[in-house]
């Protein structure tokens, strides 16, 4: 049988039964306890189960803490953040968002750009606050301690407040179906609060974020935004974001030139990908 065969089976007992042991597994796929463990660490690298003793578990983003998260996928989190910088411009106002995808771009804004950010996530005030000519301002709230961020409605209510210039949001998970979605409410709260509060919003997503399934609907796929990620995106995505007219930045190789910026959506059909060379 073909991992990816396996990976499915697998991935069908899980949500099945919220858990899965090596043990049945093995005798399941008439394979060895060995084959299982490696395709287990296999999904686990790919956010699709968390392992366990014996097996594994539904993965829930938001059990993990911010340090664990940013420790997954760092180059394709690194690399999103690279070319979100290219959205940024000197003398502006952005609001940044919680997660480390986020985290990854407050870290890869260079120092000594005049730059004024309110950010609900203190990890990302910290990291800012150390560079020079950029202002920070952290939004008010409840402070949730594995996201090292604040939430709630004084947080909302805060945000509107502002007219951002761009608002960077991350997002838990996106599915064909249902579209952006996330693991927590208030989370989901917050970023369909800066939709009248941004003039462009961009959606920081790494590529294992698409076919993944949340719990609470924050966008549809149609929504306009700006999504930058570290590769193209898969099918139906790609297609949805094209007859949306949703720009869409990502990496590729070829010869498409530096990646300079996305222009902000006109009109429906307008939309386009906009592929970048590794550097």
């Amino acid at each position: 049988m073909l991992s990816s065969h396996r990976h499915n089976t697998i991935l069908k007992r899980l949500e099945r039964d919220g858990r899965v042991r090596v043990t049945d597994l093995a005798k399941l796929l008439k394979v060895s306890e060995e084959t299982v463990r490696r395709d287990l660490r296999e999904l686990e690298t790919r956010e699709l189960l968390r392992r366990v003793h014996g097996g594994g578990i539904v993965f829930r983003p938001d059990e993990q803490p911010l340090a664990d998260r940013s420790r997954i996928k760092q180059r394709e989190k690194a690399r999103v953040a690279e070319l979100a910088t290219g959205l940024i411009e000197p003398g502006t106002t952005i609001f940044l968002d919680l997660g480390s995808t986020a985290l990854a771009l407050a870290k890869a804004i260079p120092a000594g750009v005049e730059l004024t950010v309110v950010t609900n996530s203190l990890e990302a005030a910290r990291v800012l606050a150390a560079k020079s000519r950029i202002r920070v301002k952290v939004a008010p709230g409840w402070v949730r301690a594995i996201e090292n961020a604040v939430l709630g409605a004084d947080t909302i209510a805060f945000v509107r407040r502002f007219v951002f210039d761009v608002a960077f949001m991350g997002i838990a998970a996106c599915d064909p179906v249902h579209g952006w979605m996330d693991n927590a409410e208030e989370e989901s709260d917050l970023r369909r609060a800066l939709t009248g509060q941004a003039r462009r919003r961009v959606m920081l997503v790494d590529d294992s974020k698409f076919h993944l399934r949340g719990s609470v609907r924050t966008f549809d796929l149609r929504e306009d935004l700006v999504v930058v990620t570290n590769r193209r995106p898969p099918e139906p995505f790609a297609e949805i974001f094209a007859e949306a007219g949703v720009d869409v930045v990502f990496e590729r190789g070829g010869a498409n030139g530096p990646h300079k910026r996305a222009k902000p959506k006109r009109r429906a059909g307008e939309g386009r990908e906009r592929g970048c060379t590794t550097t």
